[in-house]
């Protein structure tokens, strides 16, 4: 589908993000639609150019209405049937607060993959890369996004081609530099960025990262009500519990560890079982990004 390039920024920052509340990750990726906005605006068609200086891409981020942007946004992915809301998954959590409503973004899958295909093609093979990509990459680096929907592999060699293009391409050259985060988020992306190296070896797949908003909505244990005698069973149970609110999942790897993906985002399912007065058996869904 031919899409603007803050609309392609938005389809993939808004999916997984919550549509009702205030919440830091939308935020990041709301300021950086702002930006996207502002380039878009100041393009000129009959040079060719981006007409674009720091001080006036954090001007129109301080500027924006966020609310305003996101709703606009929404109401026009929404439109072409790109977007839509589902109940959060951590609802499926034993220990989330039932009285607390929350919507999630979920951005139309097909079109969604296709969008990140689109720049893996150009940043993974020799050739010229496209100026909305450079700026798109850029774009996803800013608003943290990056390190949610690239796996490290793919994060690796996207920032090697960034480094180099950077002397092949005006566009890069001026725009690259430009740094938009907040003392917080680039703490945060050292974090995310740490996080994923970590989850990549043997041993850092041991371990849950918890970081305050951020990460909460990436380990979530699910109850199977009952004690499964096999994987297979105990996959259903979970996958029936997830469908059930509105998610749509696909079965990437099945066995003692399946990997599904989960409105976009790849989870690993890994048995658990919580100790008490009464043993609750479940599994614990746990960002997967290898």
């Amino acid at each position: 589908m031919d899409l603007t390039l803050s609309e392609r920024f938005a389809l993939i920052g808004f999916n997984g993000n919550e549509s009702e509340h205030r919440e830091t990750a939308k935020q990041n990726v709301l300021k950086v639609l702002a930006a996207a906005v502002f380039l878009e605006e100041n393009y000129d068609p009959a040079t060719g150019k981006w007409n674009f200086n720091e001080e006036g891409i954090k001007d129109a981020m301080k500027k924006a209405d966020k609310k305003a942007l996101e709703r606009t946004y929404a109401e026009r992915l929404q439109s072409k049937q790109l977007l839509s809301k589902v109940p959060n998954l951590l609802g499926c959590d034993l220990y989330y607060d039932k009285n607390i409503k929350l919507k999630t973004y979920v951005s139309d899958s097909r079109e969604y993959e296709c969008q990140l295909d689109l720049l893996r093609a150009e940043f993974f093979e020799e050739g010229p890369i496209s100026e909305e990509s450079i700026i798109l990459v850029w774009l996803l680096l800013e608003s943290l996004c990056f390190f949610q929907v690239f796996s490290v592999y793919e994060q690796n060699i996207i920032t090697a081609r960034m480094t180099g293009i950077r002397s092949e391409s005006t566009l890069a050259k001026a725009l690259y530099p430009i740094g938009v985060r907040s003392l917080w988020g680039t703490v945060v992306a050292g974090f995310l960025r740490m996080k994923s190296q970590a989850a990549a070896t043997e041993t850092g797949k041991g371990f849950n990262f918890i970081f305050p908003f951020f990460e909460r909505k990436q380990s979530i244990f699910i109850d199977t009500e009952e004690y499964f005698p096999n994987a297979q069973m105990r996959l259903k149970n979970v996958l029936d519990r997830i469908s059930s609110q509105g998610h749509v999942y696909e079965v990437l790897r099945e066995g003692a560890v399946p990997v599904v993906k989960i409105d976009n985002i790849k989870y690993e399912l890994i048995p658990e079982a919580i100790s008490g007065r009464m043993p609750i058996h479940g599994v614990r869904l746990r960002r997967y990004n290898l």
